[in-house]
């Protein structure tokens, strides 16, 4: 009875306990940050979502619309790659690069992305409180290797990047 009763425990837990998770980092003069992992979708505390593709996507607050996004990025010009060549670049770990470009804001407080990250982090831009200014610049956009779907993202652009990996996060 009491094997019955933690096999029924654990069916009945495991489903509540999954969750996917956005984990966010930032590079600035030289360095990459601290992967942060920020809960969202399956837990029962979303703090951000996200809205697209593998091939650009938007992330915004769960207080928010998903049009009132604090960062998207878009890959201009995608062609998928052959199997091939997912292969190639998974079995030598090399990043897939594309070009495109960000969107993200900017407050009077913290003009630039790279004063904002240093001082709030990429994690409190999403807070609803995280600026005023829309900027749309271009970015290289790196992928890292993967097998099945794309999950982890360097985006460069000014002078800083930001690290986003998605997790179990897919895209339907």
């Amino acid at each position: 009875m009491k094997k019955i009763l933690i096999v029924a425990f654990l069916l009945v837990a495991i489903p509540y306990c999954t969750f996917a998770q956005l984990s966010t980092c930032a590079y600035y003069d030289g360095y990459w940050g601290q992967w942060k992992e920020q809960y969202f979708k399956y837990s029962g505390d979303i703090i951000y979502d996200i809205v697209g593709n593998y091939f650009g996507f938007a992330v915004y607050s769960k207080y928010n619309h998903p049009s009132k996004y604090c960062f998207k990025f878009q890959i201009s010009s995608y062609s998928p790659p052959s199997k091939e060549m997912i292969n190639y670049h998974y079995k030598n770990n090399i990043p897939f690069e594309y070009s495109g470009y960000v969107e993200y804001f900017v407050s009077d407080h913290h003009p630039t992305i790279k004063s904002a990250l240093q001082s709030v982090g990429f994690a409190s831009i999403c807070n609803g409180d995280y600026g005023s200014y829309k900027r749309t610049v271009n970015a290289t956009i790196k992928i890292f290797p993967y097998k099945k779907h794309p999950k982890c993202y360097n985006i460069f652009f000014e002078d800083v990047a930001v690290g986003l990996d998605i997790g179990k996060w897919e895209f339907k």
